[in-house]
């Protein structure tokens, strides 16, 4: 019988406000510790919470643009618990009543869309930030550094359905949702910085078993390859306990990034553990229709809506996926070119391929504005048409990048333009049969990769100018001839 297993993700994403959730400190970008704290975000005596208005729009225009439906009468919960990086020992959060729930991400895997269901969003405040001193983990730490600067940052958490079948069902889904924040303009998203921050809860049961394994929860991801990583060596982990008929314990692991391993950090609390009860000092939150529906107009272009978008120029699924995670100008750059050029195909390959290639080697990262969709689809046309090789196509580039330059002029006048002239190419192929008998003989023996040794020699007599396709043509007739 198969076994199964089951991957539910919790993801933290990052608001990109001015000030934290409950007070006015300023959300700082420092590696100086404890520069932006007040009374408020120390948790101290007397100190009272005031919600954040502009981090309220942004969880109900993410929950909105997740397809959720909304909470309007909701509130916000103390969830109890003791940490050192926690100062009031417990953290301000939702419980029963999130401001989002039943919600879904479509993604796309393996060239396929999918769905992801979404159990809930809801808001929270962050925590400070421990750093142990030594080994970099508290059990082996000499000391442990607090940095409160990030306690009390808003915090949306996002909470899928344990409906993942797959690690790449997993990456696709945070790929997805890192997309959506950074379109909505409400979190950077980035990994490094901790915007983004996800824990995967992970089971495994035999096939047609009514309940679900034991969770087990993962914590300690910090980029996409570890999330797929540490997922796959969980699900072999516990699939060989399964197997081995071993108790499975729901808790939580520790994700190693050098042993590539989980290990073991705490048995896993439960909800009742937190000790869930309304905060006292904050009022019920009510979003009312009038705000819900004034959130709804400012949703920009999503993800998905990109995505299509895309697939009606003619790129595949996947393409047109890998596009829409790109920066906005790459893709809007496409657009104008496919409509340039009726190429979906070549617009997509030489914006994403050539063109950002050459600008990250040369570590440029705003398109000069002498670049424009017009010139480089005068490129695209003049490889199509075999006036230029392809590669002088990409030496063509290279020059437009840093300078100012007609593309079809500067082939022109660097001798760029290839012979297409049936009876000169000829003329050649003839030349260089007749130069090398004894290669001709070593193919005729099955040796047929010195074919391309004949080409190489006909565009090195022609000085480059010979269209290699019509060369290699040219020269398979006369051999078989």
């Amino acid at each position: 019988m198969s076994i199964i297993p089951t991957i539910g993700m919790e993801t933290h994403v990052e608001l990109k406000t001015n000030s934290k959730m409950f007070c006015r400190c300023h959300v700082l970008d420092t590696e100086s510790p404890n520069e932006s704290l007040c009374p408020t975000c120390l948790g101290l005596p007397g100190s009272l919470p005031v919600p954040n208005k502009k981090a309220i729009e942004f969880i109900t225009l993410l929950a909105l643009s997740t397809n959720c439906s909304i909470t309007n009468d909701g509130m916000f919960h103390r969830k109890n618990y003791f940490y050192p990086d926690l100062p009031k020992n417990y953290q301000i959060s939702q419980f029963d009543l999130p401001v989002g729930i039943e919600g879904s991400l479509e993604i796309v895997v393996d060239g396929e869309f999918g769905t992801v269901e979404i159990e809930r969003v809801h808001m929270e405040e962050d925590t400070g930030k421990s750093t142990h001193i030594g080994s970099g983990r508290i059990d082996s730490a000499t000391s442990t550094h607090l940095d409160f600067n990030r306690a009390g940052i808003p915090l949306v958490e996002v909470v899928t359905k344990p409906l993942i079948k797959s690690s790449k069902e997993a990456v696709a889904y945070i790929e997805e949702l890192r997309q959506l924040v950074i379109d909505l303009d409400i979190s950077e998203g980035k990994l490094e910085k901790g915007n983004l921050r996800f824990d995967a809860n992970i089971s495994v049961a035999h096939e047609g078993d009514k309940e679900l394994g034991t969770k087990v929860e993962i914590k300690n991801m910090n980029s996409l390859k570890s999330l797929e990583k540490a997922i796959e060596y969980e699900i072999s982990r516990q699939t060989k306990m399964l197997i081995d008929k071993e108790n499975i314990i729901q808790e939580t692991r520790h994700w190693d990034e050098k042993k590539e391993v989980t290990s073991s950090m705490r048995s896993k609390e439960g909800s009742a553990d937190y000790r869930y009860f309304s905060d006292p000092d904050i009022p019920n939150m009510i979003l009312s229709n009038d705000f819900v529906n004034e959130v709804k107009k400012t949703i920009p272009e999503l993800p998905s809506q990109k995505r299509k978008m895309f697939i009606e120029t003619g790129l595949s699924i996947e393409d047109a996926n890998n596009l829409g995670k790109n920066t906005k100008w790459i893709g809007d750059l496409y657009k104008s070119i496919t409509e340039i050029t009726g190429d979906s195909k070549s617009s997509f390959n030489w914006v994403t391929g050539e063109l950002q290639g050459q600008l990250r080697k040369l570590e440029i990262t705003h398109l000069p504005n002498w670049v424009t969709a017009k010139n480089l689809s005068e490129i695209i046309f003049l490889v199509k048409e075999d006036k230029i090789s392809f590669t002088s196509g990409k030496e063509i580039l290279a020059n437009l990048i840093e300078q100012e330059i007609v593309p079809e002029q500067f082939a022109i006048e660097n001798n760029l333009i290839q012979e297409n002239n049936i009876e000169e190419i000829s003329k050649i192929v003839e030349e260089v049969i007749e130069k090398n008998s004894e290669v001709l003989e070593r193919i005729a023996n099955g040796e047929e990769k010195l074919i391309g040794f004949l080409v190489g020699q006909i565009i090195k007599i022609s000085n480059g100018q010979v269209n290699a396709s019509v060369a290699k043509e040219l020269l398979l007739k006369e051999i078989s001839s």
